[in-house]
């Protein structure tokens, strides 16, 4: 009866030990937010936006492709927003239409108020300046 005292104690102290170290080490199934994506679309009336770190800006502009002229972006606060990528030109694939929707992407990286502003303007040449055809801003808030 004592050996089983005995080996019974040594298997719960065993059990002690292994469950004790085991606690320090934590799997999560859950994998850390990557924040919002926030669409934006020229309205008549204006955009704005307000972010947390993380979240992602997509701005999304109907153009109809003019050759030479690009979407570019225009005194970028760096330190609040970066651009992600290039801009993407997706056609409409409707019969008819004419154009299609180009798609610039930004995330939020550190909080503070900037404005962001896109003008579509010309490759510039040697002969002739920049210029520019349209133009999209709004003021974007990230917290």
């Amino acid at each position: 009866m004592y050996k089983f005292i005995q080996s019974l104690s040594l298997m719960t102290a065993a059990v002690c030990l292994l469950l004790t170290a085991c606690g320090g080490i934590t799997q999560s199934t859950e994998e850390e937010p990557l924040g919002k994506t926030l669409v934006i679309t020229p309205a008549i009336k204006g955009n704005s936006a307000s972010l947390s770190v993380g979240d992602t800006l997509e701005i999304q502009i109907p153009t109809i492709p003019t050759v030479g002229f690009e979407w570019e972006v225009q005194n970028l606060d760096t330190d609040i927003l970066l651009q992600e990528g290039s801009a993407v030109y997706t056609e409409d694939p409707s019969q008819d239409s004419a154009g299609g929707i180009v798609t610039l992407r930004f995330k939020a990286v550190g909080i503070g108020e900037t404005h962001l502003s896109l003008l579509y303007v010309s490759s510039p040449s040697d002969d002739a300046p920049s210029l520019s055809k349209n133009s999209f801003g709004m003021p974007v808030e990230v917290k």
